[in-house]
């Protein structure tokens, strides 16, 4: 099998090496542990190191400007590479939508403290996500990347299996994310029956929506 790679543990720990911090670093080895329970067969690069863009998603999009868009990553794994490549783009792209509405969720939240705001079921936030996802026009996804592991019961997996663990970045314009959000806020304090709350939080809402855009 053609870019063979068969990944030491001296060298993953070297790859994987990301922080200077204390934390950082015992949160590396944690993640070192685990995957250490299968050897790299072949990646989608021919390299043993992950693309830069699944830490730092924006060093991933060669073609746009960073400023203009946000960025967002998902993984998923399956024995097909097909089928975790087609799981990892959806997932990337639900996240945005399941992103906009836990900060609309949050910022309510805080707007109104105190116990004098109505609660919003986790039922009517699922919903929203998926009617916010039909608000995202333009989405796009601009880098895939994936690993074909094999994973060992002599190096602690639980069977011995053939998986491929795929990665997708999709990116949005960050003009049609304040749309989003603001036609997802819309959608979600229609529920809000009590005005003073309605207003509250709405105000909440639009004095975060730049940050939320913003973020990374």
């Amino acid at each position: 099998m053609k870019n063979t790679l068969i990944l030491s543990l001296a060298a993953f720990l070297f790859v994987s090496c990301g922080s200077t911090t204390k934390r950082d670093e015992d949160r590396e080895d944690s993640l070192n542990e685990v995957e250490l329970e299968y050897k790299l067969q072949e990646t989608s690069t021919g390299l043993s190191k992950r693309p830069e863009w699944i830490q730092t998603p924006k060093k991933g999009d060669n073609d746009g400007n960073p400023r203009n868009y946000r960025y967002f990553v998902n993984e998923s794994e399956s024995k097909s590479k097909r089928l975790a490549l087609q799981s990892a783009k959806a997932r990337a792209s639900a996240s945005i939508a399941q992103e906009i509405v836990s900060f609309i969720n949050n910022s309510y939240g805080e707007a109104t403290q105190g116990g004098e705001g109505e609660e919003i079921t986790e039922y009517k936030q699922e919903q929203l996500a998926k009617e916010t996802q039909t608000f995202l026009h333009g989405t796009e996804v601009i880098n895939t990347y994936w690993e074909k592991r094999k994973y060992l019961k002599e190096m602690g997996a639980d069977k011995d299996q053939t998986i491929y663990m795929a990665y997708a970045l999709v990116r949005v314009n960050k003009d049609t994310l304040k749309e989003a959000v603001d036609r997802a806020s819309k959608k979600f304090l229609g529920d809000v029956k009590d005005p003073e709350v309605k207003d509250k939080a709405s105000k909440a809402i639009e004095e975060a929506k730049e940050a939320f855009s913003n973020d990374n």
